[in-house]
């Protein structure tokens, strides 16, 4: 009982936050059928008031507010899985091999590392986010479509987000590596993509899929910076 309790202070944010995601990957379910669309101007009842027919009331253009905002944080939340997600592999990729090769291998690796968390985040992010794709080679067909700005969004927090992960990651990895059973599956001849896979990584993945959720609202934090500056 007493346990119970002291987990419904914990359960209860994670319900509504489930709630909430659930609504927005839902709401294209119902609103389609239903003649509903988040961007459907309607001048005659812009500023109303929360009503049955508009739960949160109108914006100024009488656009549905409960409707642009399960649009938006449907974009939102895919924006933050992704590159969370992308980041993660990125960064347990860059951490596993400077863990546990060593040497020359991990000092350039996290000489990189350090390099990248050293960027001033900010300015870095808005200059990226300014670079003409077409100059880079991107296909004018992909530059011209709807989903270019998710992403690049995407990528800009790739490119930033994987230290935290590549970090942790090593650090794990240089005190498993040194392990009974890692040593024994080394003596016995396997591989080191063997010993990677099997033995060390699922030894890295609690710690690393806790840092990935965390980094889902940083995710969302860089894309609401990036799209209030424009």
């Amino acid at each position: 009982m007493a346990r119970s309790a002291r987990l419904v202070p914990v359960k209860a944010p994670l319900l509504l936050l489930a709630v909430i995601a659930a609504a927005s990957f839902a709401a294209p379910l119902f609103t389609g059928p239903l003649g509903l669309d988040a961007n459907a101007v309607d001048l005659l009842a812009r500023l109303s008031a929360p009503s049955l027919s508009h739960p949160l009331g109108t914006d100024e253009l009488g656009r549905d507010v409960l409707l642009r905002l399960l649009a938006g944080g449907r974009v939102s939340l895919v924006i933050g899985i992704a590159a969370a997600i992308a980041a993660a592999v990125l960064g347990t990729l860059v951490g596993l091999v400077a863990g546990y090769l060593g040497g020359w291998a991990d000092r350039v690796l996290m000489r990189g590392t350090d390099a990248v968390i050293a960027l001033p985040l900010l300015p870095l992010l808005i200059v990226l986010a300014a670079l003409d794709l077409t100059k880079l080679g991107v296909p004018m067909r992909l530059i011209q479509s709807d989903e270019i700005s998710l992403i690049r969004i995407v990528a800009l927090a790739v490119l930033v987000g994987w230290t935290t992960a590549a970090r942790l990651v090593r650090g794990t990895t240089l005190v498993t590596r040194n392990r009974d059973f890692v040593r024994a599956a080394r003596s016995l001849g396997a591989g080191v993509p063997h010993i990677l896979w099997l033995h060390i990584l699922p030894n890295v993945l609690g710690p690393l899929i806790v840092a990935t959720t965390l980094s889902v609202g940083d995710v969302i934090l860089f894309e609401s910076v990036l799209s209030f500056l424009g």
